[in-house]
């Protein structure tokens, strides 16, 4: 019910994307690790968004944005 079209981003951003996705899910893959592990407390939620704001997290989401800008414009 809530999935995304089938969009496609250009050449260049889907390159860009690849490399900020790459990092992304690096972080997310450590980050729930160490949640679950105990390592890192729950409460540190905060930092860890600011962690996914330094990998540009939000560039992915304007990407994402104009590929489906361009899909919604067909």
């Amino acid at each position: 019910k809530y999935q995304l079209p089938p969009i496609t981003p250009t050449p260049e951003e889907s390159t860009e994307m690849a490399k900020i996705m790459n990092d992304v899910n690096t972080l997310v893959d450590e980050m729930t690790l160490k949640i679950v592990l105990g390592t890192e407390p729950v409460d540190s939620f905060e930092k860890y968004v600011e962690k996914m704001k330094s990998v540009k997290i939000d560039r992915a989401i304007e990407i994402e944005k104009a590929a489906l800008d361009r899909y919604n414009k067909r």
